[in-house]
């Protein structure tokens, strides 16, 4: 399954980046795909946690969490429905690694691992979806940075960012 990431220095401390991305209902925060979230199930927090995901076009998406290590990983896949049988390429999870760069600073990794089905599936997933997921990813960690750091102004150097693409 083809993997691809993006990556983040952001300017606070593993905890607060750990308690923003852990809080679900205010995920929109840092992922402007979802316009809000819901939980499915009374578990808040932790390993098999599920939620929906409400999208700004109306549609929603059911995940559970799928890996939970405070503060260092969390992750997200995807609860599978039967019409995505049809789908050349589904997303099998997103996951963020956080790692301490000093007392103020973490670094985020932001994994996204996919499926292809089919032949067509297998290349479109290899050679076009993770150059289309970065652009997702880097949203995603756009929003996070923005949550600790003020926008930086027109002509300023581009954040520390870096991505690329992994075989699992």
């Amino acid at each position: 399954m083809p993997t691809t990431y993006e990556s983040r220095t952001i300017a606070a401390p593993v905890a607060r980046v750990w308690a923003a991305l852990a809080d679900l209902e205010a995920a929109a925060r840092w992922n402007h795909a979802w316009r809000r979230v819901e939980y499915l199930s009374d578990q808040r927090e932790g390993e098999g946690t599920a939620f929906r995901a409400h999208t700004e076009d109306g549609l929603a998406h059911d995940f559970t969490i799928s890996a939970w290590v405070p503060p260092e990983h969390i992750a997200f896949a995807p609860v599978r429905d039967e019409a995505e049988g049809r789908y050349m390429i589904t997303l099998e999870s997103q996951a963020f690694h956080l790692q301490p760069d000093g007392e103020d600073r973490t670094h985020v990794n932001l994994f996204a691992t996919a499926a292809g089905h089919g032949p067509r599936g297998w290349l479109l997933a290899r050679f076009v979806w993770p150059s289309y997921q970065r652009q997702g990813l880097r949203s995603a960690l756009d929003a996070l940075q923005a949550l600790f750091e003020p926008p930086e102004e027109e002509g300023e150097d581009a954040p520390d960012s870096s991505g690329g693409q992994a075989e699992a």
